[in-house]
């Protein structure tokens, strides 16, 4: 009957009914609503027993007392019954299903949505709806709403008391509605990010679930770390962010959250309909990672521009800060825009078809570098470095102090130096055929990106001039430019120029042997 009921939705998005069909059955309804109901019960068991017994609970949570907090002790009224603080009861019971709540849909969804997409996979029904006539929008959207929606269900039910105990605690209207909103938006980049990781072939759905589970997890520490979070005082979100105070407005704090998500999820939405569509392609086009890198630097340099009156104390760790989170883009960046092998092998063939039968028209490489969908991503790296460093630039030159200034700028020259490396290495350890090629990747770029710098973090207090020598040759140079000398600044940035010449040779070569065998093949077989 409940499958007849929701037929119109065939109109609307054929994969969403499907979902729909296959999901909301009365057996799968009626678990999802009896296991929210008894986990609500639990729940409020559980308040009940940490109420104060007796008068023997001198320092009960819930007691009345003049006292203070530290003091709380438990009194009794006129009648010989214990003083009980309902509106501190029932909003500890509030703020557990406000976190409790989220983190079900999150972790839970993005576990449903992996393994729903590597199940399709496995049996071969998602290339049979990549040749349906739905639009790939149509077909993830329908995935996005459908899979997840028993769980949902279950939060539904676990809705009315969420709202009578923020009443009774008398939380503000706004305050409730923003979880509500915060919690859709930050589900709708999760379940996005989600989609992609299961595109990308990983059918690890335990292991995304435990990357959003450990995440979250981080969170909830930093809110209940400070008092002033979990009383309402202040908000998660940073302390300044383009001299707006986000964290001590619920009005920003929710519009700063909005944002990162709306612009996270559609960033992730771009990339999962190229994947879907074309499971070789990149899962950016060249021109789109301009756009988003001009769009991410604007954003991050909002952390470290803060103080209308600059304090010269914190420019360097700000900026310091700024280049960790810049390291990070910049790799996720590589492997975004790096095409995969049998790609770039087809390009060189062409390549070397054209230069061997030589065209009018042919496309310039230049231009195919920079805007092409299957060349090679070390060209549309520079660009988007020179993007960063352009955004940063200004900001740096209107410091006051020269010193700091030149320190800065070496260390953007080195932070855009070892990047290029980067994408050099990976751009080289793609053309190799063992499969094991990623997890050679992993150890070349792990070593200076992670393990180096935390070593090197253990004697941030008598840096001497080795250790300064040390820093400049991992992912963050500016540490140790601060305490090097002209000599070993001099030193890495010939080291640095030297590696990336070598690698861009040897990577160059690569394709271009690839290129003339490939070519001496396809000639070979047409003779035949």
């Amino acid at each position: 009957m409940i499958p007849n009921l929701l037929l119109p939705l065939t109109d609307w998005n054929p994969q969403f009914f499907r979902e729909v069909k296959g999901r909301f059955k009365p057996k799968n309804i009626g678990i999802a609503i009896a296991g929210s109901l008894v986990a609500q019960s639990m729940l409020l068991l559980f308040m009940w027993m940490a109420l104060p017994s007796s008068i023997k609970d001198a320092y009960n949570r819930y007691c009345l007392s003049q006292g203070s907090y530290y003091e709380r002790q438990c009194v009794l009224d006129a009648t010989g019954n214990l003083l009980i603080n309902w509106q501190l009861w029932w909003f500890d019971l509030f703020s557990i299903l406000s976190w409790v709540v989220p983190f079900l849909l999150l972790v839970g969804g993005v576990y449903q949505l992996i393994a729903d997409l590597a199940k399709e996979e496995r049996r071969g029904t998602l290339n049979f709806l990549r040749l349906s006539p739905q639009t790939s929008q149509s077909i993830l959207i329908g995935k996005l709403l459908g899979v997840p929606l028993v769980l949902w269900l279950a939060a539904i039910v676990a809705v009315p008391l969420h709202l009578w105990s923020a009443a009774v605690a008398a939380v503000s209207t706004p305050a409730v509605l923003s979880i509500y909103l915060v919690t859709l938006m930050t589900c709708g980049l999760f379940y996005t990010g989600a989609v992609l990781y299961a595109l990308l072939g990983k059918a690890q759905a335990w292991l995304g679930a435990g990357g959003v589970w450990f995440g979250y997890s981080i969170v909830f520490l930093a809110w209940q770390s400070t008092g002033e979070y979990a009383t309402g005082r202040l908000y998660l979100g940073p302390q300044k962010w383009y001299f707006l105070s986000i964290n001590q407005s619920l009005l920003w704090s929710v519009l700063f959250a909005s944002m990162i998500c709306v612009l996270g999820a559609l960033g992730l939405w771009k990339a999962i309909n190229r994947r879907f569509r074309n499971p070789s392609s990149t899962l950016i086009s060249k021109r789109q990672s301009y756009i988003m890198t001009l769009g991410f630097e604007i954003f991050l340099l909002g952390f470290a521009v803060r103080y209308i009156d600059k304090d010269f104390f914190y420019l360097i760790p700000d900026l310091i800060g700024f280049m960790v989170g810049n390291t990070i883009w910049f790799l996720a960046l590589m492997v975004a825009l790096t095409p995969q092998r049998q790609v770039l092998l087809d390009w060189t063939r062409y390549r070397q078809n054209h230069d061997f039968q030589y065209q009018p028209h042919q496309r310039s490489l230049l231009r195919d570098l920079i805007s092409g969908e299957k060349s090679p991503a070390l060209v549309a790296i520079a660009l988007n470095l020179l993007i960063s460093v352009a955004v940063l630039t200004p900001w740096i030159i209107s410091w006051g102090d020269t010193e700091l200034k030149t320190t800065a700028f070496l260390g953007l020259l080195f932070s855009s130096l070892f990047l290029l490396i980067c994408a050099t290495l990976i751009q080289s350890t793609m053309m190799i055929k063992s499969h094991k090629r990623t997890i050679s990747l992993a150890i070349l770029l792990g070593l200076p990106v992670v393990i180096l710098p935390i070593f090197l973090l253990m004697f941030r207090f008598n840096l001497n001039s080795h250790q300064a020598l040390l820093w400049l040759f991992s992912a963050f140079a500016l540490p140790g430019l601060v305490n090097a000398s002209i000599q070993a600044i001099a030193f890495g940035l010939l080291a640095h120029i030297a590696t990336l010449a070598i690698l861009m040779t040897h990577t160059t070569h690569q394709l271009r042997q690839a290129g003339k065998s490939e070519l001496k093949a396809l000639l070979a077989q047409r003779q035949i």
